[in-house]
C-alpha cells in the first residue's frame, strides 16, 4: 500500500496546505494502525512517490517522517529490483542515492520503503565471490541464508565488553610473525604505493595454514583484476575465502557499502 500524497504542482505550498499537512500525516498512521489491529500478521509496505530526477539522485515525496537516513527504498521501475539509500531528509521529501551506476526512476514512480540494508551470513558463503548488497556474482546460484541477521551499520561493542588480545596468531608469512608478531582478533593496517606488493602479501596470508576462513573486499579494483586475484594469487586458499567485490566501474556507493559488508561477514565468522 502506497501511502505517500501526490505531489501537487509546482510551487510553494499555500498556507492551507501547511495546515492540513499534519492532520494527513496523522490519519495515515491511524489507517496504518487500524490496519495493523485488523489483520496483525499482514506486512504493510509503505511508499512515495519519485518527485524529481538527476543523473546523480532522485527525490522522493511522501517518506520524510518515515524514514531515517541509511534506510533503502526500492524503486518499481522497468520490472526490476533497484536499490537505493536514503542520504538526505527535509520536509518535502527525501533524497536518494541508487546503488546502480544508472538510476531507472521516473516522475510518478513508486518507491518502497525497505529498511536498513542486513545481512544473513552462512559459513557455506566460502568459496563465493559476491557483491556489495550481498548478492552473489559468479554464477553458481544462490547463496544459503543465515538465521543471524546482521546490519551493516552496526554499533560497536563497548570498550568494557571487548576481550582482551591474548592467543598469539601464526600467520605463515615469515617476516610478519618475526617482525611483527600478531594476536587473535588485532586490526592491523597495510599501507604502500602501486606495485609495492600488497595485493601479494593479502594472498600470502589468505593461503595461511593459520586461518580457517578469510574475508577479502576488493573494492574499486579494475574488472579483470578481480579474476587475476582469485585465481592466481589466492590459488588454494580462494575455497575458504568469502570475496566481496565492488570494481571501480561500479557507482561509488557500492564502493563505499563493499567494506561494510565484508566487516559484518567477517564479524560472524
Amino acid at each position: 500500500m502506497a501511502t505517500a500524497p501526490t505531489p501537487g504542482p509546482a510551487g510553494p505550498p499555500s498556507e492551507a496546505a501547511q495546515a492540513a499537512a499534519p492532520v494527513h500525516g496523522h490519519a495515515l498512521d491511524r489507517l496504518e494502525q487500524w490496519l495493523r489491529g485488523v489483520m496483525p500478521t499482514a506486512k504493510i509496505a509503505t511508499g512515495g512517490i519519485v518527485s524529481e530526477v538527476t543523473p546523480a539522485f532522485y527525490r522522493v515525496s511522501g517518506l520524510s517522517r518515515l524514514v531515517q537516513l541509511g534506510e533503502c527504498l526500492e524503486l518499481a521501475a522497468g520490472g526490476r529490483r533497484q536499490l537505493g539509500e536514503v542520504v538526505r531528509i527535509d520536509a518535502a521529501g527525501a533524497t536518494v542515492k541508487p546503488f546502480e551506476p544508472t538510476s531507472k526512476a521516473g516522475l510518478g514512480a513508486i518507491a518502497w520503503h525497505r529498511g536498513f540494508i542486513a545481512f544473513n551470513p552462512d559459513p557455506s558463503w566460502k568459496g563465493r565471490v559476491i557483491n556489495a548488497l550481498g548478492a552473489p556474482i559468479d554464477g553458481k546460484g544462490p547463496l544459503r541464508q543465515g538465521d543471524l541477521s546482521l546490519s551493516a551499520d552496526r554499533e560497536p561493542p563497548a570498550p568494557m565488553q571487548r576481550h582482551r588480545l591474548r592467543a598469539p596468531l601464526k600467520t605463515g608469512v615469515k617476516v610478519l610473525d618475526l617482525f611483527t608478531p600478531l594476536c587473535a582478533g588485532q586490526r592491523v593496517g597495510v599501507f604502500a604505493g602501486s606495485g609495492i606488493g600488497k595485493s601479494t602479501l593479502l594472498s600470502m596470508l589468505a593461503r595461511s595454514q593459520g586461518f580457517d576462513s578469510t574475508v577479502i573486499a576488493l573494492v574499486g579494483e579494475r574488472g579483470r583484476e578481480v579474476r587475476e586475484f582469485l585465481e592466481d594469487a589466492l590459488g588454494e586458499g580462494r575455497a575458504r575465502a568469502i570475496t566481496v567485490v565492488a570494481t571501480g566501474d561500479e557507482s561509488p556507493m557500492m564502493r563505499r557499502l563493499a567494506p561494510k559488508t565484508a566487516m559484518s561477514i567477517a564479524e560472524f565468522l
